[in-house]
């Protein structure tokens, strides 16, 4: 019975080498083609320079159109994002957000590279008039790893450019307030609304509904909800005065902010696709490059508001002009399949 049990394994270990030599030497045809009514659950990991954000989000995958696999997170939608996209058997994705994979005509040994483009955006959550953006992107499958419920492809994707985008304008949101590091509000800016509603001394609590437990949560709330300027102009304050807690409403002004060019842009995506099952197993994400802010104007940067020492933009504070170079120094953000 042992060495059944024996032969039995080995014939399966020996299988498998096969498999995978064998996918090696002839190649795979990389394809997205999942199953209709099928549901993951993802892990999504960014690493937020002030707070690391962590949230989990199923993608299903709802129907198959002529465009390609309509696919929906029905518990994550943003300004951004409206929760749904469409993603093509080439794996090209309609969402600038999500990783687009180009995937070739023909099947690719290990070693093998191809190229695509994949649509892409900065910070657009600062961009009032969207334009389409696409840069090069190029690949090579590294490896095909055997796990246990399939082949595995270990995808390398490297976006490379000298400009990726130039004259771009920011704008952004200002309510004309100043809290410190507790959310009691130490300043209010004559000519904005605020100034008519709220009073220094009251304790901001919470933000459009949300309330918040630390500093740096009501930082990212007055970020989102006051800065970008896609949001609603109405910000309702839920605040503490005098014991008593108030919502008030807070009518915000947005202003064009800066002219942004971003260059010398070099990512590299390290993909862990499921071949058999069309899924993504997992992404890293690293990216490094340079950014230059101009004044619209030409005078120095409008910044107003200050969130208990946080503001999106505090480094332009007092300048006219300013160039940066970004690294993230490892991973800047990642996405797991959590099964």
């Amino acid at each position: 019975m042992r060495k059944f049990a024996l032969l039995w394994i080995t014939v399966v270990v020996f299988n498998i080498l096969l498999a995978t030599c064998s996918s090696e030497n002839r190649g795979i045809l990389l394809r997205y083609t999942p199953e209709i009514g099928s549901s993951y659950p993802y892990k999504f990991s960014i690493n937020h320079p002030k707070v690391p954000i962590e949230m989990t989000a199923n993608m299903q995958v709802v129907e198959k159109n002529e465009n390609g696999y309509l696919i929906q997170f029905p518990d994550f939608s943003n300004e951004l994002f409206p929760g749904s996209m469409i993603i093509t058997e080439r794996h090209n994705t309609s969402h600038p957000g999500f990783i687009s994979l180009n995937f070739p005509n023909d099947p690719v040994k290990v070693g093998g590279e191809w190229q695509g483009q994949i649509p892409w955006y900065y910070e657009n959550f600062y961009v009032l008039e969207s334009t389409d953006l696409f840069l090069p992107a190029s690949y090579e499958l590294k490896g095909i790893e055997q796990a246990e419920k399939g082949q595995y492809a270990v995808i390398e994707q490297r976006i490379e450019t000298d400009l990726a985008v130039d004259g771009l304008v920011f704008y952004i949101g200002h309510a004309g307030v100043q809290w410190d590091h507790d959310g009691q509000i130490t300043g209010l800016n004559p000519g904005y609304d605020a100034y008519q509603n709220l009073r220094p001394g009251d304790l901001v609590i919470g933000i459009n509904g949300k309330y918040v437990d630390t500093a740096s949560e009501l930082s990212l709330l007055a970020e989102e909800y006051i800065q970008h300027p896609k949001q609603d102009k109405t910000v309702t304050f839920s605040i503490l005065r005098d014991g008593m807690e108030y919502n008030i409403d807070v009518e915000k002004t947005i202003d064009k902010f800066a002219v942004v060019k971003v260059y010398n842009k070099v990512d590299i995506i390290k993909t862990v696709y499921d071949i058999e099952r069309s899924l993504l197993v997992s992404v890293d994400f690293s990216t490094s490059y340079d950014v230059e802010y101009k004044s619209p104007t030409g005078a120095q940067f409008l910044i107003v508001d200050n969130y208990g020492g946080f503001h999106k933009f505090l480094f332009l504070n007092g300048r006219t002009t300013y160039q940066e170079h970004i690294d993230s120094n490892g991973i800047a953000w990642s996405l797991t399949l959590d099964e």
